[in-house]
């Protein structure tokens, strides 16, 4: 097996970018439209990019990236590396951008109503992991999923008219993703079995449109039913599975896709796009422009500043934490392989 599971790099940068365009989406048709045609030009674009659903996207490769390297075996090697890997990389950018978010006037912390709930929720998979793997070893995939999908279900019985996601707190929210983090747990685990038939090209291009559909039917669902994104994007998690699978099978025979050397700064971008957004909006300059320029301009600033960011804050952040997490195993340990080396 290589190093690096393809295309998972790759579909983090397309994720980050997808919740850069549900927070900051091109003003197409912003105003209420009469005509219908263009009322339903306008609720098709308004759905395009769902920022929601690409996070549980990003919560199943979170899974999958934390126990790739363990799945055959059901152990970690060292935990001590782990914890260090997993909380040094992840929290020095994290901390650097709550701490640039202040002279923003920013709401952006973890207890806050801000884009880092979803990295606390993953912080708390993380410190769970070592018992969601001894009971992944002690009662099956089966029994595990059904836990969690029960522990899943009576979080949304505490508020089930609730519209968003992230609507149960600090302390449930993560309890409402974890069938996601560990349905990316399984693909993991499932990859050396996975069919050798190849996907065509037409096949992933169905099942890429078939996850932008879905995407845009709970996004509707949300906004415009009583069916909020807590009872529609844990369903949806599970066509997305199948999807990156369906993935990684069709890159198997085609090597590196475009975007693989550009997914090693989605964490940058997800953590920085909001402070760019901000940034840009609170220039006085940006009240003269028309909507486009100022469009223009927060995308220029987070391409531009997300890459700052990864180059002088993430980067040597995870370097930090390889030197640490090696420091912790004994000379002679063998290195594990990981899919990706991104959080």
């Amino acid at each position: 097996m290589n190093k690096r599971v393809l295309p998972i790099s790759s579909l983090r940068f397309v994720l980050a970018f997808w919740v850069v365009m549900g927070h900051f989406s091109p003003p197409i048709l912003r105003a209420h439209q009469h005509s219908l045609p263009l009322f339903v030009v306008r609720a098709a674009v308004n759905n395009t990019f769902n920022g929601a659903a690409a996070v549980i996207i990003f919560f199943i490769i979170s899974g999958f990236c934390i126990h790739f390297p363990n799945r055959s075996g059901l152990k970690i090697r060292s935990w001590r590396m782990y914890f260090a890997r997993r909380y040094v990389r992840i929290l020095i950018p994290m901390t650097v951008a709550i701490a640039l978010s202040l002279p923003l006037g920013m709401r952006f912390g973890l207890f806050t109503d801000s884009i880092l709930w979803s990295l606390l929720c993953e912080e708390i998979y993380y410190l769970l992991y070592p018992g969601l793997l001894a009971l992944r070893a002690r009662w099956g995939w089966r029994k595990l999923m059904a836990a969690a999908w029960a522990l899943s279900v009576l979080v949304i019985l505490t508020n089930p008219r609730a519209q968003y996601y992230p609507s149960y707190g600090p302390a449930l929210n993560w309890a409402l993703g974890l069938p996601c983090w560990l349905l990316g747990c399984r693909l993991a685990e499932r990859l050396g079995s996975l069919s050798a038939l190849p996907v065509s090209v037409g096949q992933i291009w169905t099942w890429r449109g078939g996850v932008w559909a879905l995407s845009g039917v709970t996004s509707v669902l949300a906004f415009h039913s009583p069916i909020g994104y807590p009872w529609t994007l844990n369903l949806f998690a599970v066509f997305g599975a199948y999807w990156i699978e369906r993935e990684i099978r069709f890159y198997r025979a085609r090597g590196a896709p475009k975007f693989e050397g550009l997914g090693e700064a989605s964490y940058s971008i997800y953590l920085t796009h909001p402070h760019c957004i901000a940034f840009v909006s609170r220039l006085p300059i940006s009240r003269a422009l028309g909507p486009w320029p100022v469009w223009l301009s927060v995308m220029v600033c987070c391409t531009g500043f997300a890459a700052f960011f990864y180059r002088f804050v993430e980067r040597p952040s995870h370097q930090l934490a390889r030197r640490l997490g090696r420091a912790t195993l004994p000379q002679t340990a063998p290195q594990s392989l990981s899919p990706t080396s991104a959080p």
